[in-house]
């Protein structure tokens, strides 16, 4: 089972979802922003630097606006005593390779000693023989290891820089491992973008992450930026894209709704303190504000963010990053517990 979410409430913690999820339907009804509570997920960026160069990662590619760096000890510890109370779940990764940070297996015990589940994306391409058990001391509950080909073609096509062998080693000896020294953590989860390039083996993926021995195998649309890159990377089948492709431009299958519960449910803060609106906000273009001296709690219930959250209830459709958000919609095509 990935994750036993009664392990992880409290008092606290189960009233602050109360007051969520209560003030977020009423907000919606009234179409004005109401914030009761503190967010129940957050997603902590530990570096937005990359060891790769994919094509529709903006860390990948390096068009970042934003200043490229890693996140310090003594300010993530500062952010974990104003999480502890309310929030559950981490996801510590935003943009980049998290295992970039060295200090990345404190920012884990230090959560996981808050009774925080933790979740991290990762490319893989670091995990070795001499570093796996390291990672697996202070393993996360869930490591999401994203390979998107089963051969040099089909990986290298998008994970640029990196390489199919090296992927398949580091995820076997991560299961391998994991079975030797009877660990529990992390629930291994592999995710699979489905492109034009690797649709055609949908069926060898599900053969392999059976014979690995991995926890669930995820497939996923790919988001796109640019008509270009859609010609280019959307599958043939449309059941496998997220968007409608057509007179030289795209747009997302569905109706973009006027609300948004991840403006409630998870805060976003870069490595360098900025609290983003969102997931989607890579570039962090719609800064609600600074953690420089300010509480998680000032800048979520910040005017800022009232305004942002008001304009999402008003027309989502006129917010740039939200014509390319999924909240709302499926975007996985098929798990499938191993």
């Amino acid at each position: 089972m990935e994750i036993n979410l009664l392990k992880y409430f409290t008092f606290k913690r189960f009233i602050n979802i109360i007051k969520n999820l209560s003030s977020f339907y009423l907000s919606r009804i009234l179409k004005k922003p109401i914030v009761w509570g503190m967010p129940i997920s957050y997603s902590i960026e530990p570096t937005n630097h990359c060891n790769l160069m994919c094509p529709e990662c903006p860390s990948g590619l390096g068009i970042l606006t934003r200043p490229l760096g890693l996140l310090k000890t003594e300010n993530y510890k500062i952010w974990i005593d104003q999480i502890k109370e309310t929030g559950f779940y981490l996801q510590l990764f935003f943009q980049g390779e998290p295992y970039l940070n060295k200090n990345l297996n404190e920012f884990i015990r230090l959560a996981q000693q808050n009774n925080i589940y933790v979740s991290i994306s990762t490319n893989g391409l670091l995990i070795n023989e001499k570093n796996i058990d390291k990672i697996l001391e202070d393993a996360p509950d869930k490591m999401i290891f994203s390979v998107d080909g089963l051969d040099e073609d089909s990986y290298q096509n998008y994970r640029v820089g990196g390489t199919f062998a090296d992927a398949d080693k580091s995820l076997r000896l991560l299961v391998k491992r994991k079975k030797e020294l009877k660990k529990k953590k992390p629930f291994i989860e592999f995710q699979f973008i489905v492109m034009k390039q690797n649709e055609h083996l949908l069926d060898e993926v599900k053969k392999y992450c059976k014979d690995v021995g991995v926890d669930k195998l995820v497939f996923k649309t790919m988001q796109v930026s640019s008509y270009e890159n859609a010609q280019k990377y959307l599958p043939s089948n449309p059941k496998y894209r997220r968007y409608v492709v057509e007179n030289g431009t795209f747009r997302m299958k569905g109706k973009i709704k006027n609300y948004c519960f991840a403006l409630w449910r998870t805060a976003v803060i870069t490595w360098d303190g900025k609290v983003v609106s969102c997931c989607f906000d890579k570039d962090a273009k719609y800064e609600m504000g600074i953690l420089n001296g300010r509480s998680i709690q000032d800048v979520w219930k910040s005017n800022k963010f009232k305004n942002f959250r008001q304009a999402v209830l008003k027309n989502r459709r006129k917010i740039p990053i939200c014509t390319n958000c999924t909240e709302g919609l499926k975007t996985n095509i098929l798990e499938m517990e191993q």
